[in-house]
C-alpha cells in the first residue's frame, strides 16, 4: 500500500513529471533541428572541429543556432527540475544530494556554454561574420558539463532503491547513459548516441512520478472530503 503523498511531495512529483516530459520534448526537438540543418553542426562542441567548421553554423546559420540555444535553455531547466524531484526517490540522502549537486553544476556549465554560443551567433547575425571563437574554452566547458552530468546520473543510480522492476529499469537506463557518455569521451563520434539513454531515463522517471501521483490521489481526495 503506497502511503499518501503530502502536498509538498505531490508538488515535487508533479514538477518531476513535468520536467521529464519537457526534457523529452526538447530532446525530440533537437533531433528535428539536426535533421533540418544536417549540413551544419548546431552544437559545435559535440565533437572536436576545425576552426572553420566550428564557426560555420555561427556565421551562416545563426538563426538555427539561436533557436537551438532557446530549446537548450528550456532543456536545462527541465532536467535540473527532474533531478531535483528524483532526489525524493533516493534511499540514500548523501548520494541523492551528490546527484543533485552534480546535475546543478552540469546545468550551470550548460548555461554558460549556451550563453557563449548564443552571443556569438547573435553577434554574427547582427554585425559581421566571426573570424575567431574561444574554441578551447568551449571544449573545456563542454567536457566539464559532460563529466558533471555523468556523475549526477551515476549518483542517482546508486541512490535509488531496487524494490520494484520500474526503479530497477531506471537504474539500468542511468547506467546506459553513463556507459554511452563515457564512451563518447573516448570516441567523440559516439556523442549523438547519448540522446537514446536520455530519452529512456526521462521516460522511466516520468512513469515513476506519474504512478506515484496516481497511487496517492484517492487517499488525498479522501482526506480532502473528510475535511
Amino acid at each position: 500500500m503506497t502511503a499518501p503523498l503530502t502536498p509538498a511531495a505531490r508538488a515535487l512529483h508533479r514538477a518531476g513529471l513535468t520536467g521529464a516530459l519537457v526534457t523529452i520534448a526538447c530532446a525530440v526537438a533537437f533531433q528535428v533541428l539536426a535533421a533540418a540543418h544536417a549540413d551544419v553542426h548546431l552544437q559545435p562542441t559535440d565533437v572536436p572541429l576545425p576552426l572553420d567548421d566550428f564557426l560555420r553554423p555561427l556565421n551562416y546559420s545563426p538563426d538555427a543556432v539561436l533557436l537551438w540555444m532557446a530549446f537548450d535553455t528550456v532543456f536545462v531547466v527541465a532536467y535540473v527540475t527532474t533531478f531535483a524531484a528524483a532526489r525524493a526517490l533516493a534511499v540514500s540522502r548523501p548520494l541523492g544530494a551528490l546527484s543533485l549537486a552534480a546535475v546543478i553544476a552540469a546545468g550551470a556549465l550548460d548555461t554558460v556554454e549556451n550563453a557563449v554560443l548564443a552571443v556569438h551567433a547573435a553577434q554574427s547575425s547582427a554585425v559581421e561574420p566571426l573570424t575567431a571563437a574561444p574554441m578551447m574554452t568551449m571544449y573545456v566547458i563542454a567536457h566539464l558539463k559532460t563529466a558533471a552530468a555523468t556523475a549526477g546520473v551515476a549518483f542517482l543510480a546508486l541512490a535509488l532503491p531496487t524494490d520494484t522492476r520500474l526503479l530497477r529499469a531506471v537504474i539500468v537506463a542511468a547506467g546506459a547513459f553513463v556507459l554511452v557518455t563515457v564512451a563518447g569521451v573516448a570516441s567523440p563520434e559516439l556523442a549523438p548516441l547519448e540522446g537514446l539513454p536520455i530519452l529512456m531515463l526521462m521516460g522511466l522517471l516520468a512513469v515513476v512520478f506519474g504512478r506515484r501521483l496516481r497511487a496517492s490521489a484517492p487517499a488525498s481526495a479522501s482526506l480532502t472530503e473528510a475535511a
